[in-house]
């Protein structure tokens, strides 16, 4: 099926159709993104005044509350809406997808996502997890009414984590990938709870760094200062990921374990570079504070990331003349 699936997406006369569930700001760049191959890009959203701000957008061809409508006969389905919604959106679109169908659930929480996946979707469709995150797009899906797109890479210096079901293609898998690189993601592959990690700890650590910054600039003293203050913002982003995790709406399981011991090495190592930026200030070194040994050491945690004996074992991983396959 999947040899017949390749020949046939090679040799189309027409762009193969795409859709996209939701039209929050990361299905808006997903659909932006996908107009580079498919056509026509199809939108699901339900809500209607969310609906009628996305055509304004120009990404879509066609904006529909019809979710049938829009996932027939769609060779890839991008599901960008809220994790508490996913199950059920899931369930609904099942007996509707296309034999063979590329399913990319972009959102928090892709163990749940998974899980869930297996248990609703068919065994034909290829299902993988694929989110940016440390991304944000400026100005949200109502920053204009002017028509056509107005970003050529939606998530230009971000990051992706691609996390396949066991039994995605290999040739599908590498569309994703593609897709993503296309946008200009930095993608990698990720075990689902390592990556659930990852992604929780990004969302809180820009918190506890500008909360530092402004102690700083407010003028705090080294004898007003303690030297634990790092420590202390360490515990508190620690704890605020202990609550997305335990949240339902997050779509994640509620269970402290899925912070891997990677991404408690990687917290630890941040605090450590804030505590030395914060020396350097205390001291007036006005010396570059780092960005560059940081930002390698984070290249050499995702890099290393496949040493843990927790990870689940990945499918095979696309080659180039794979991801070269839609891009």
């Amino acid at each position: 099926m999947w040899r017949d699936w390749v020949v046939t997406i090679r040799h189309m006369a027409d762009r193969p159709k795409a859709a996209v569930l939701g039209a929050g700001e990361i299905g808006i760049a997903f659909c932006e993104l996908l107009t580079t191959r498919f056509a026509p890009i199809e939108l699901w959203e339900p809500d209607p005044d969310i609906g009628r701000a996305a055509r304004k957008t120009g990404h879509a061809g066609r904006v529909s509350a019809d979710l049938a409508g829009t996932v027939s006969d769609a060779t890839v389905v991008v599901v960008t809406t809220r994790a508490s919604e996913r199950p059920s959106v899931m369930q609904d679109m099942a007996d509707h997808l296309t034999s063979g169908a590329v399913v990319i659930i972009a959102g928090t929480g892709h163990q749940r996502a998974l899980e869930d996946a297996v248990r609703t979707l068919p065994s034909h469709a290829s299902v993988i997890c694929a989110t940016p995150i440390a991304w944000t797009r400026p100005g949200g899906i109502g920053a204009s009414s002017a028509k056509g797109p107005s970003y050529v890479r939606p998530f230009a210096d971000a990051v992706a984590g691609i996390s396949p079901s066991p039994s995605a293609h290999p040739d599908a898998v590498g569309v994703v990938q593609a897709i993503l690189e296309a946008g200009g993601a930095t993608a990698f592959f990720a075990d689902p709870r390592e990556f659930d990690a990852l992604a929780t700890a990004a969302s809180v650590l820009p918190t506890m760094i500008a909360a530092t910054l402004v102690r700083v600039v407010l003028g705090e003293t080294p004898t007003t200062s303690s030297p634990n203050d790092f420590d202390r913002a360490g515990g508190i982003a620690f704890a605020e990921m202990t609550r997305a995790l335990e949240d339902p709406a997050q779509g994640i399981e509620g269970d402290v374990t899925i912070v891997s011991d990677h991404a408690l090495r990687w917290i630890e190592q941040v605090i450590a570079d804030l505590q030395a930026t914060r020396q350097k200030i205390i001291d007036g070194d006005t010396s570059p504070i780092g960005i560059d040994a940081a930002a390698s050491r984070r290249r050499q945690w995702i890099t290393t990331r496949k040493s843990s004996p927790e990870l689940a074992i990945l499918p095979e991983l696309p080659t180039p003349a794979r991801r070269r396959l839609f891009f």
